[in-house]
Formats: structure tokens, sequence, C-alpha cells
């Protein structure tokens, strides 16, 4: 009698087991068919420029730039300007960009942010997301340093971001070599705007608003 309740114990519990896994199964995948489809309605444009405010009309770089890799020099400053345009103009730095800013209605909520790639002459690649300061991310090569140069006083001397505000806007990321950029062959810089579900699952960016280059050595 003993031998035969234990086996119908067994099988209960083996039953009630299996129909609690085969429950929980269904209602993960109706938690994924619930997952609403993402769409990206970023209606930003945007390129990578080298801004002088000595110049009125700068080009916007496309596809690679060709740098000088040498150690505790700037590889070089690249700023961001919310257009496609080839070519960008305006009386000052400031007054440049709110100008394209301004061809957009309600993008208050979007942020701008940088994808850093590069590979070592060894084969090693390394890549992060840059969405605020954080200048020693990749210190044994380069230091990034982030401005935000729309608000700021007029003439007024800033430096790099040391951290961030709702209202920052990364502008311009600037990468500055250091003894270890002899083993860096080449950069992938990418720039994009962002709210906060335009990135996948493994923290990849999926949105529109995107602009690449390449920086190679001279």
């Amino acid at each position: 009698m003993k031998k035969i309740l234990l086996i119908g114990l067994l099988l209960l519990t083996g039953c009630t087991s299996n129909n609690t896994y085969v429950e929980d199964t269904i209602l993960s995948e109706k938690e994924v068919e619930n997952i609403p489809e993402y769409i990206d309605d970023n209606p930003i444009k945007l390129g990578l420029f080298l801004y002088d405010n000595n110049y009125h009309n700068k080009e916007v770089i496309k596809d690679v730039y060709y740098a000088d890799f040498i150690p505790n020099k700037d590889i070089g400053s690249f700023e961001v300007f919310l257009t496609d345009d080839d070519i960008i103009d305006g009386t000052s730095f400031k007054d440049t960009w709110n100008k394209y800013y301004n061809n957009y209605e309600d993008i208050s909520n979007y942020k701008i942010g940088y994808n850093i790639k590069f590979m070592l002459y060894n084969g090693t690649n390394y890549e992060a997301n840059i969405l605020e300061p954080d200048i020693f991310k990749f210190s044994d090569y380069f230091y990034i340093y982030l401005y935000d140069d729309i608000h700021q006083l007029d003439g007024a001397f800033y430096s790099h971001l040391e951290s961030m505000e709702d209202n920052t806007l990364i502008t311009s990321i600037k990468l500055y070599a250091v003894d270890g950029i002899d083993k860096v062959e080449s950069i992938i810089l990418s720039a994009f705007t962002y709210d906060e579900d335009d990135f996948d699952d493994n923290n990849n960016y999926r949105g529109n608003s995107l602009y690449v280059i390449r920086i190679k050595r001279k």
C-alpha cells in the first residue's frame, strides 16, 4: 500500500510540474507577442563637421577624415549640426547650430550621443556608446572630451563637460591621442540623436538619425 501511495504522489507531482511549465511557456509567448513594434519617428538629420569660428561656411566630413595619430596631440574635434546639408553657414557656432535646430518642431526630448569603434593592428576591436562624459574610457589609446557649445555665455571660455544636466547638448566631441595611439589602426566615429527606446537589448543604437565617419591615419 505504501508503494502504491508513493507512486501516486510521484505521478501527481510530475503532472503538476509539467503543467506549470507549459503554462509558464504559454504566458511567456503571449508576453513576447504583446511587445510593441519599434518605430523610429525621429525626424532629425545630422552631420559631423570641422567647424572654425573664423569661417562662415564649413563642409560636412564625408566618409573619411585623415588625421595625425601622434601622442599628446588632438586627433580631431568633431561638431554635430542637425542638418544633412553639405555646407553650413552662420555668424557663430551657436547661431549656426540654433539655425538648424529651429528647423524642427518639438525635438527637445532627443539627445545627442556618439559611438566609437576602433581596431588595433593586432586585430583587437573595441566599441562603446558615449552618452555622457567618460574621458578615460579608452585611456590606453586616446582621451574623449565632450562639449556643450550651446549653453554657454557668448564669447566666454568654457571647458569640456564633466557632468550632465537635463538640458545638456553634447554638440561636439574631441579625441586626444596618448602613447598607445601607435597601436590603433583606424577609428569609426558615429553621431546620433536618440530618445529612450532607440537602443536594442544589446544596447545597440537602432534609430535612423545617424552619421558615420572613419578616421584614418594620414
